[in-house]
């Protein structure tokens, strides 16, 4: 059976290119990453941090109620010329400033150290998932999604972020919003000291509503502004999510600048690669004006807002002041209380930039987890140390194909002994890397069965060798740490690969994968096979970039030290194939096995 292509999908949505899903299914998506963290091994910490946090918001509460009461003394005050109560009244208020200055700094210290935590949680989850049955490597080749690496770095951090630089967090926006109707509630307690009744007529009669007027028309207002600003921000949520995804693709374009600048400087690909680049921003600049239309509206929208909350208790509370029904001091406590209670009920609306981003944020995080949780049909089955004795890898009915379920090679069945040499010849397109990643168990596209030895080490070396960042002798050592390994064995190696010009520089930090032609990094990589010594080692064009002479040599020095090592290239150079004993021969979607006679 033919695999099915992978999905994308959500690729297609963050380019606006598809209508979006529900959002409740995203934010269903959040809450579990919420959750999950808050029952990890960390859960202790979570929790003592997440009350800490909210019994610091109800501090905050305290601290606003005791500042609107400050601020109706002071101004009753004033009024009473009462210049007695001056002193106490700027006591009290540095005290009250006292305690807003120490909740701050604890609400930052609470939030920032909550939001650390749970992002090296989190960023620890997603890289074991990422690299975890190669899914980094499997998300590429299929081109599932774009950029997981800045969705791992960035998403995460601003999905965890307590209201820092980065904006606020579900959680954040979750606890705020309760918080927000706990003090809504404290100030509507405010209100009704200066609030009258209210009735509306109906059939006849006059209905009274609980409460009082203040009330009724802060609700009212809130109500409208929400709707208001929520219908006004829709296009400013749109953007920003293409933000994003335009943002990426810039990045992810430089970066490729950057990792293949010697090969864009020789092919003279400058003009090229700058017209990506260029087309890249125009995309970005594109959305970024349309971004700014949005955000204007939105930000007009939250201005006018928050400008006509201040005046519209003083409408209707000036004329109780004049009337003798309340004192000076209360009208700007009632302007103080329905501020803050209409800025407690609307709080969506002063959040609404943070509530856009993480939208954003949720979904990219939620089409990683999809690409990441993807299990695609393996059409090749892979069994290590699934072959019996004296063989090290074995393949039955097997047939390769692309991605997209196009038929690439049929190879049936072929068994390798151990101790055995086979080339792999063929034109180039023909498969030949496919069928070494097929062996690997890297390739699950086609159908069949293979099986590789567990008895003994086993390499793959492919043709452009992967050099950590550091020195050259951990370069050489890799994957075992350089403390393994002695200094003198090493440069005995770097001699014996023709690379003893390096021995001095093996323990210097460089980027070796810039500073090392491919053929001096194929020489690192035989340094690496004689340090390892495996019995099982598949090079796919490993020699490409040597001379005939160290090609040869490469060869001989891999079979002076291991000469019973089971060996499978592929080379381009029939002279390297004296060095086997058989050969697969790709021709015309099919292989055909056969022993090398070796010459007299």
């Amino acid at each position: 059976m033919t695999p099915s292509p992978a999905d994308v999908e959500e690729t297609r949505r963050e380019a606006g290119l598809k209508s979006a899903q529900p959002a409740r299914g995203h934010w269903a998506h959040a809450w579990r990453l919420s959750t999950r963290y808050f029952v990890s091994d960390d859960w202790k910490w979570a929790w003592f941090l997440l009350v800490c946090y909210c019994v610091i918001e109800v501090s905050t509460t305290y601290v606003f109620l005791l500042s609107n009461t400050w601020q109706r003394e002071f101004y009753d005050a004033i009024e009473q010329r009462q210049g007695g109560l001056f002193l106490s009244l700027v006591a009290m208020f540095m005290m009250i400033a006292g305690l807003a200055i120490g909740t701050q700094v604890l609400h930052n210290i609470v939030g920032w150290t909550l939001s650390i935590r749970w992002r090296r949680w989190l960023n620890d989850w997603y890289l074991g998932r990422w690299f975890a049955r190669d899914r980094f490597y499997e998300i590429e080749r299929l081109r599932m999604i774009d950029n997981p690496d800045q969705r791992i770095a960035e998403d995460v951090r601003a999905f965890t972020s307590m209201g820092l630089e980065y904006g606020q967090s579900p959680l954040s926006i979750l606890i705020s919003m309760v918080f927000s109707l706990v003090r809504a509630a404290a100030f509507a307690a405010i209100l009704l000291e200066t609030s009258s009744p209210l009735a509306i007529p109906l059939f006849g009669h006059r209905i009274a509503l609980p409460g009082g007027d203040l009330i009724w028309f802060s609700i009212a207002y809130v109500v409208f502004g929400t709707v208001f600003i929520t219908w006004i921000g829709k296009p400013f949520v749109r953007r920003k999510m293409r933000e994003q995804h335009y943002e990426a693709d810039y990045r992810a374009g430089l970066l490729h600048v950057r990792r293949n600048g010697e090969q864009i400087a020789f092919s003279g690909a400058q003009g090229v690669e700058q017209d990506g680049l260029q087309i890249a921003f125009a995309n970005i600049r594109r959305n970024f004006y349309q971004l700014m239309l949005a955000n204007a509206g939105l930000s007009a929208g939250q201005d006018i807002y928050q400008r006509t909350m201040q005046v519209v208790p003083l409408f209707l509370t000036v004329p109780k002041y004049f009337a003798g029904a309340i004192t000076f001091g209360q009208v700007q406590g009632a302007r103080d209380a329905f501020t803050q209670f209409a800025a407690s009920l609307s709080y969506i609306v002063q959040a609404y930039p943070s509530i856009a981003r993480q939208v954003a944020n949720i979904n990219r995080l939620k089409t990683l987890d999809d690409a990441i949780d993807y299990e695609r049909p393996r059409g090749i089955g892979f069994t290590p140390g699934g072959t019996p004795d004296g063989v090290a890898i074995s393949a039955t009915g097997l047939m390769l194909r692309r991605p997209n379920g196009e038929p690439l090679m049929e190879v049936s069945d072929w068994t390798i002994r151990d101790g055995e040499r086979w080339v792999i010849e063929g034109a180039s397109g023909a498969g030949k890397t496919t069928l070494l990643r097929a062996i690997a168990g890297l390739w699950p596209d086609g159908a069949g069965q293979v099986a590789m030895t567990r008895r003994g080490a086993a390499m793959l070396v492919p043709q452009r060798l992967y050099l950590p960042i550091g020195t050259l002798k951990g370069a050489i050592c890799f994957p075992d740490k350089p403390e393994d390994h002695d200094d003198a064995a090493i440069a005995e190696l770097l001699k014996t690969v023709r690379l003893e010009a390096h021995v001095e520089a093996m323990h210097e930090p460089r980027m070796w994968q810039d500073e090392l032609s491919p053929g001096e990094q194929q020489r690192v990589a035989l340094a690496r096979i004689l340090l390892q010594r495996p019995s099982l080692l598949v090079l796919d064009e490993a020699t490409s970039a040597l001379d005939a002479d160290n090609a040869s040599h490469f060869y001989q020095a891999v079979l002076a030290a291991m000469p019973d090592a089971t060996i499978v290239s592929v080379v381009h150079d029939e002279k390297l194939a004296s060095y086997h004993t058989h050969r697969l021969q790709l021709r015309q979607g099919h292989a055909n096995p056969a022993r090398i006679e070796a010459k007299p």
